[in-house]
């Protein structure tokens, strides 16, 4: 019995202490509120899977189908409701708790680095592009904060670990059934605390090998319990794996087999993103105050690395290993779905690993007192509120484009139906095509702003496959206007637009825009 008291006494301590995090996580919330108050304001989305499903929106087969069992149970959570500012401030909250956990595994409750290094989180267009699918936003959150939470109950708990262990497996494999790709960041979380154990004396050897053993049960548990819950959730409600973004790539011979490929995937992909290439994350990228930040950290990381050397070859060698698979850890999920191609909503690991590397130098005692280290800190830390600026301005400016885009998609659709009445077409019955992207049309403007955002929030410039553009149209005319229109299938759609008749259309609002083509009443929005 007093063994169990013991172990009760020793959960409900850790829990209490985060009690100490209180301020991290007012400021955390009141930041990314700021930030984010445009967007929560205006109800904005993103032109895709953001517009077409809005504000209701219930999870069934098509969520089993890629593996994310665990939506499910959100949704009905929320009532299949997922209304602004009430949902992105749910999803915001639970990648604040994440991030004040993450500051307690490496217990930074009294460093100024901490908000820093949180900042930069929130402020990442990671988070911002997860908030623009409103519908599934939570499901963001909660997969963040699930994998979070295993890694900070492995760690803190480690002395329990035949509880820590199981727990932390069942919290990654909640992870893993609510979006997979951020199982990277449970692995970054791991990765980088078995550097903190490294490069502090107070852990052997041993017990560097023993917690090795724990992150590594702990993971294989929670992927083999995800998998085992996936499929029972498929077999019940009869459904199959999809091929979409690899979901029916999964299996440990597919991993085995694919291995190189993903290795240099995930080494590619991770310097891809923090050059800033296709995805836009910094409106300081390209300007060389950008990459100040990455160079002093590479010094102080060397700096570590030498004072490692001079003290063990062993630690050093391991440090400077578990450095290395840094990209491989944000990339985790490369190697489970080796079909899957990468998103900006997938690169939240990525989007971590700097402030986590932030974090991790901070608890480095001995770069604290090393006057040139010392200065490598401070100068670093100026620095990272500059890179932090560049952050919160690019996630200004998605919003922005966002809210452009959308403006100029209502008033021109407005008009359309302005158009359609005018000649008498305008009708529940009716069938319409729409062809062409209303960002397309030399009626829709905007700023340079909406230039240089990223693609996720360039409104009205959807995809032009027939399939999503009827179904955007639909949307924007349901969810935004507030008017019925009933648009032809992608069969028709396809058939219309390899019509010469349609091709030599002239662009609305001219005349002659507007025509109707086997009881279709087709719009040329566009060429």
């Amino acid at each position: 019995m007093s063994g169990f008291r013991n172990v009760y006494k020793n959960i409900t301590d850790k829990f209490v202490s985060l009690r100490q995090y209180t301020h991290q996580l007012i400021f955390f919330m009141l930041f990314s509120c700021i930030v984010y108050f445009p967007l929560m304001s205006n109800r904005l989305v993103n032109q895709y899977d953001g517009l077409w499903e809005y504000s209701y929106y219930k999870a069934g087969k098509w969520e089993l189908s890629l593996g994310r069992w665990f939506w499910l149970y959100l949704d009905r959570l929320r009532f299949n409701i997922s209304e602004d500012p009430l949902t992105s401030l749910i999803t915001l909250l639970c990648y604040c708790i994440g991030l004040v956990l993450i500051l307690d595994i490496f217990g930074l409750q009294k460093k100024k680095t901490g908000y820093i290094a949180g900042a930069l989180f929130l402020s990442n267009t990671a988070v911002s592009i997860s908030l623009s699918y409103r519908y599934m936003s939570p499901t963001f959150g909660m997969a963040f904060l699930w994998n979070v939470l295993g890694a900070w109950l492995l760690i803190k708990f480690e002395k329990i670990w035949y509880l820590a262990v199981p727990v932390s497996a069942i919290c990654i494999s909640f992870g893993m059934g609510c979006y997979q790709a951020n199982i990277g960041c449970a692995c970054l979380l791991f990765l980088s605390f078995l550097m903190y154990t490294i490069a502090h004396d107070s852990y052997s050897i041993r017990q560097i090998v023993k917690l090795t053993a724990k992150i590594a049960a702990a993971l294989f548990l929670g992927a083999l319990l995800y998998i085992l819950l996936m499929k029972a959730h498929l077999s019940v409600f009869e459904v199959d794996l999809s091929s979409y973004n690899g979901a029916s790539s999964y299996s440990i011979l597919n991993t085995v087999k694919k291995l190189p490929t993903s290795l240099y995937n995930a080494y590619f992909l991770f310097g891809f993103y923090y050059k800033n290439q296709y995805f836009k994350t910094n409106l300081l990228s390209g300007r060389f105050v950008y990459l100040i930040p990455y160079v002093l950290l590479a010094l102080l990381m060397l700096t570590e690395e030498s004072r490692l050397i001079k003290k063990n070859y062993l630690r050093a060698l391991l440090f400077v290993l578990c450095a290395g698979l840094i990209p491989v850890a944000c990339g985790t999920v490369l190697f489970i779905a080796t079909d899957t191609s990468t998103s900006l909503q997938m690169t939240a690991p990525w989007a971590l690993a700097l402030p986590v590397l932030i974090c991790l130098l901070a608890t480095f005692d001995k770069l604290q007192t090393m006057f040139t280290a010392k200065w490598l800190m401070r100068l670093n830390t100026v620095v990272l509120l500059i890179v932090l600026y560049g952050c919160i301005y690019q996630v200004q400016v998605d919003q922005n484009a966002m809210l452009e885009g959308q403006i100029a998609t209502k008033t021109i659709a407005t008009e359309i139906l302005d158009k359609l009445e005018d000649d008498d077409l305008l009708s529940a019955t009716k069938t319409y095509c729409f062809v062409g992207l209303p960002a397309a049309n030399p009626l829709f403007t905007t700023t340079d702003m909406y230039r240089m955002a990223n693609t996720y929030a360039k409104f009205g410039a959807w995809w032009t496959d027939p399939a999503c553009t009827r179904r955007s149209y639909e949307s924007t005319f349901k969810h935004l206007i507030g008017v019925n229109i009933n648009i032809c299938s992608p069969d028709e759609y396809r058939r219309l637009l390899a019509a010469e008749e349609v091709q030599n259309m002239p662009i609305f609002p001219d005349e002659g825009c507007i025509t109707v083509i086997d009881d279709i009443v087709v719009v040329r929005v566009s060429q």
